[in-house]
């Protein structure tokens, strides 16, 4: 295994902000933070560097990308639960709306309905 294998957690941290080392762009990200996240072992083992602030998390090969990735963000003042859970809110308060109003009667609902029925099942 190697950066290959961590390429999710490359591209959500490239598109959050970090950047690639000239030489290992996409196994080696830096945040202008100073953190630095990289793959450190063969059998997809990362670190998330903060030597800024003193500490250094190691991931073995098999923690998921998505924890990876929630722990870079945090890190670097990224992730805000709160700011997600307003967004979260605020779209169930709009569905609700949308519903009480019976525009859940259009077709496409039914298409939706199968859509999130599939995603739940993990098919």
């Amino acid at each position: 295994m190697t950066w290959n294998e961590r390429i999710a957690v490359a591209e959500a941290l490239d598109a959050a902000g970090w950047t690639g080392d000239t030489l290992d762009p996409r196994g080696l990200l830096k945040h202008p933070t100073g953190a630095v996240w990289a793959v450190v072992t063969d059998t997809g083992g990362c670190a998330l560097d903060l030597s800024h602030e003193g500490a250094t998390v190691a991931f073995p090969g098999k923690i998921p990308d998505a924890v990876v990735i929630a722990a870079c963000l945090a890190a670097t003042g990224q992730l805000d639960p709160s700011e997600e859970r307003a967004g979260l809110e605020e779209r169930s308060n709009w569905l609700g709306d949308l519903e009480a109003a019976g525009l859940d009667n259009w077709p496409g609902v039914d298409v939706a309905r199968e859509i999130r029925n599939k995603r739940e099942s993990g098919r």
